[in-house]
Order: C-alpha cells, then sequence, then structure tokens
C-alpha cells in the first residue's frame, strides 16, 4: 500500500522513467541468465545494452528528482530519453524483426503523455525528420510478398500520422484537463479568501461606524471608471474583491484613529500603512491574484512620490491602484464622519481636481470626471 502511495505522488515523466528502468534491467538479467548459460556474443551483447540503458533511464530518474520542480529542462528529460531509447532500439534491433519501424510510432503516443502540447509539437517536428531519415538511409526491411513500395510506404505513413494525431489528442485532453482543474481550484481559493474577508464586515462596520454598503459603492465606481478610462484588462471579480478587501482591512487600526482629527504621529501613520499589505498577507503565492495584489498594494501610492509604502512615483504606480486611491478619497469625502459633514459629490470631485499632479494622474481623475457626471 504505501509503495502504491510513493507511486502515485510521483510525476508522469518520473514513473515513465522508472518504468523503462525497471523493463531494462529484467531485460539485462534475462540476458545475464541467458549469457550464463550459453555464453555466446549475442547474449553479451544483449544484456551490455540493456543494463547500459537500465544504468541511464534510473541515473535520469534520480536526476528528475532532485531537480526543481520549476525547472523547464526536468520535463525534457524523460522524453528524450524515450527518443534515444526509441533510436538506438531501431537500429540495432535487437530482436532482428523485419518490421521494426513500427516501434518508431510509439513515441508521439508516450510524448503526449509527458509534455505539454506546444512541447510535443516540438518533438513531433524531430520525430518526423527522423521517422523519414530511417527510412530513407536506415535498415532495408523485408516487404510482404506482393506488397508493392507504394503501398508499403503509404501503409507506414498513415500508422505514423495516425499515431501523431492520437497524441495531438492525448495531449489536448491533458492540457484541457489540467486547466478545468486549475479553474475549478482557483474558484476554490478565490472563494475561500471572500469567505474568509467577509466574516470581518461586521467588525469593520463597528469599528469605523460605516455601512457594507460602501463596498458595493466602491465596487461600482471602481468598475466605471475602468470602463470609462479603457485599456485595462481587469475582471469584474477582481474589482469587487479589491472593494472587500479595502473595506475589511481597516479592522487591523485601533479604533481611536477613526475619531481622530489631528495629524497622526509617527507611529500612527506606520500603523497606517500596515493594512496596505493585507492582499498579500491573504493572496501571496497565488498566481491569479497577483493584480489585485499588486493594485491593493500600491493605492496609497502618489504621483508625486509622497506616498506609501514605497515612494513610488509618476508611472511607477499601477493604473488600477491609482483609480482604487481616487475613489477611496471620494467616498471618504462624501460619506459623513462624527467631525464632519458629508460633500455633494460634485464638490469632492473639485477637491480631488487640485490634487492632479501631486497624488493623481490628469487623465484618471478627468475620467472619473464623466463617470460622477
Amino acid at each position: 500500500m504505501k509503495v502504491l502511495q510513493r507511486l502515485a505522488g510521483q510525476s508522469a515523466d518520473q514513473l515513465m522513467m522508472a518504468m523503462i528502468g525497471g523493463m531494462a534491467l529484467i531485460c539485462a538479467l534475462s540476458g545475464l541468465f541467458y549469457w550464463a548459460l550459453i555464453g555466446n556474443s549475442e547474449s553479451k551483447l544483449y544484456m551490455m545494452t540493456s543494463f547500459t540503458v537500465a544504468l541511464f533511464a534510473w541515473g535520469m530518474y534520480g536526476i528528475q528528482k532532485r531537480m526543481p520542480k520549476e525547472s523547464p529542462y526536468s520535463k525534457l528529460i524523460a522524453p528524450s530519453l524515450i527518443f534515444l531509447v526509441v533510436v538506438v532500439t531501431t537500429l540495432y534491433n535487437p530482436m532482428a524483426l523485419q518490421q521494426m519501424w513500427v516501434a518508431l510510432i510509439f513515441f508521439p503516443i508516450m510524448l503526449s503523455l509527458l509534455v505539454d502540447f506546444r512541447t510535443y509539437l516540438y518533438g513531433i517536428a524531430i520525430f518526423l525528420l527522423y521517422f523519414t531519415i530511417f527510412h530513407i538511409f536506415g535498415p532495408t526491411t523485408v516487404n510482404i510478398e506482393g506488397l508493392s513500395p507504394v503501398i508499403a510506404a503509404t501503409t507506414k505513413a498513415v500508422y505514423a500520422l495516425g499515431a501523431m494525431i492520437l497524441g495531438g489528442i492525448i495531449s489536448l485532453t491533458f492540457q484541457q484537463h489540467k486547466k478545468r482543474v486549475e479553474a475549478i481550484a482557483f474558484e476554490q481559493q478565490k472563494q475561500q479568501v471572500i469567505n474568509i474577508l467577509q466574516c470581518f464586515i461586521p467588525v469593520g462596520e463597528r469599528k469605523t461606524q460605516t455601512s457594507r454598503k460602501e463596498i458595493g459603492d466602491m465596487s461600482a465606481l471602481l468598475k466605471a471608471l475602468v470602463k470609462e478610462y479603457g485599456g485595462l484588462r481587469v475582471q469584474d471579480w477582481e474589482i469587487d474583491l479589491l472593494a472587500l478587501l479595502h473595506f475589511v482591512s481597516r479592522v487591523k487600526l485601533p479604533d481611536y484613529m477613526f475619531e481622530k482629527e489631528g495629524k497622526l504621529s509617527e507611529f500612527e501613520f506606520e500603523v497606517v500603512q500596515e493594512h496596505c499589505f493585507m492582499a498579500r498577507e491573504l493572496c501571496e503565492g497565488i498566481p491569479d491574484f497577483q493584480e489585485v495584489e499588486k493594485a491593493f498594494l500600491y493605492h496609497h501610492e502618489k504621483v508625486d512620490g509622497t506616498g506609501y509604502p514605497y515612494q513610488l512615483s509618476g508611472n511607477q504606480i499601477p493604473l488600477l491602484s491609482q483609480m482604487l486611491g481616487l475613489v477611496e478619497v471620494f467616498l471618504a469625502l462624501t460619506t459623513p464622519r462624527s467631525y464632519r459633514e458629508e460633500m455633494p459629490p460634485r464638490e469632492a470631485y473639485e477637491e480631488i481636481r487640485k490634487l492632479v499632479g501631486k497624488s493623481f494622474r490628469g487623465d484618471i481623475v478627468d475620467a472619473f470626471g464623466k463617470v460622477i457626471d
């Protein structure tokens, strides 16, 4: 049982290397027994060849296990060795078969089990080249009696084409299955993050004395601004998550800071900056969340370089971060606080216009003006 569990944890290319190594080792041991029994040169050559393939396969298996999983070369070891075995087998023909070319057509199918579709196409190009060279310059084969060379060549070409098409279908099927699995895993991760954040909404409402309605307002304004500005490849779920993150991130701040009117102390300012890292803390390491993480991390940066946490300036600040920061300021100005009344939308926008070149880019502010109109 433990052996099966260990095998289930291996990648397909490692299993293929182990299979080749195991098969070659069995052939080598049978050759050794036959050589010890008969002692002829043929059995000795068979044994030595099999031992060489076995040692090479197990050596490649060991290298694969020690190579980083993200290394692009790791996935190429198995198909390269398989192709080498096929070449040696078809040229050496240890069993003296008349139709040894048949071994060639198994390569596309084995290749499709090990690599992605793009790499498969490169492998097929190499396979076609060798297949052609083998039939032109390789060992001659005896045709079945009465079968013309044209029909024989056509039959071989059809079998090779069928193997390549079948391999392509297998590779595409694996690729589609992988995408479906990744999509399901991503949806689960996304829902998990959303569920965690939603648990903190009541805490955010209590601390800030504001309604969760602000999440919907921010999301709607941000979507409208992204659409008006144009050119950004942002999905609706990313904007919804940013709005939710922005509201919930306030739970990291002390309650009294939401009532404070004066300037923040140096320590308080450092505490405020911490909320920018909430997206990174929740989403780090998830590739599909990178845009959300980046947009939220930099949404308090200013174009003149006086923002936080990294004092980025100008085009160093992502556009979505600029937009999130602008919408945040607009909602802050148009939402009543215990120490001031809310501003009318047009008056709040005029205040934001004063920040062009300091906090925000002029083209983003202009696009936002069209949104609130």
